[in-house]
């Protein structure tokens, strides 16, 4: 598995088709911790050597202790002609209000926990929990372009790169999240009163 430990916008401007993107900047053990099996064999994407160094030791320190090599991003870039690459489109939320209204088959995903969706959402958006990803994945609609959003963006460009990696197509990250929607005085959705 590639593990890229850059920042969520350089992810997603240019990373190794396939990557699982775990920001170091975020709580990248923690994360790593619940979502990588500690048999995976990993190759870290880092933003120095430095960086590198430091994700080896955070992933150690969860019991990830298979990292066999690393790739600085520099070096993705001299080398993108030999090596198989992708992006993912990045959008702020002053924007989805607009494509929401131009394409209204377009898709919300929330990857937030259960308790976080229930305080407010994305109108219209469904929940797919990073947690239970693979599992609540079934509920995404493959034939609708999809943006994927949480509060702020380090969940939804993990779930993001994810779903990439298990062969979902036509998806995009909200970087900014609620924060960014609630900002701009945006409405949420609640849950039904009973």
């Amino acid at each position: 598995m590639i593990l890229d430990t850059r920042a969520a916008e350089q992810f997603a401007l240019l990373h190794i088709r396939g990557a699982i993107q775990m920001g170091l900047e975020g709580p990248l053990a923690s994360w790593a911790g619940i979502l990588i099996k500690p048999e995976q064999t990993l190759v870290l994407v880092a933003e120095s050597l430095q960086c590198a160094q430091e994700a080896h030791i955070r992933l150690n320190r969860v019991g990830l202790e298979r990292v066999i090599g690393y790739v600085l991003s520099d070096e993705i870039e001299s080398n993108k002609h030999d090596i198989d690459l992708d992006s993912i489109s990045v959008h702020r939320c002053a924007t989805v209000c607009r494509m929401l209204q131009d394409r209204p088959s377009f898709q919300l995903i929330d990857v937030r926990s259960r308790a976080e969706w229930l305080k407010g959402r994305l109108p219209g958006a469904i929940s797919v929990p990073l947690l239970d990803l693979e599992a609540a994945a079934q509920s995404i609609d493959q034939s609708k372009p999809g943006l994927v959003y949480c509060n702020e963006g380090y969940r939804a460009t993990t779930a993001a790169s994810f779903l990439l990696r298990n062969g979902s197509a036509h998806l995009g990250i909200l970087i900014d999240g609620i924060e960014g929607w609630s900002a701009l005085g945006l409405p949420l959705e609640l849950p039904e009163s009973r």
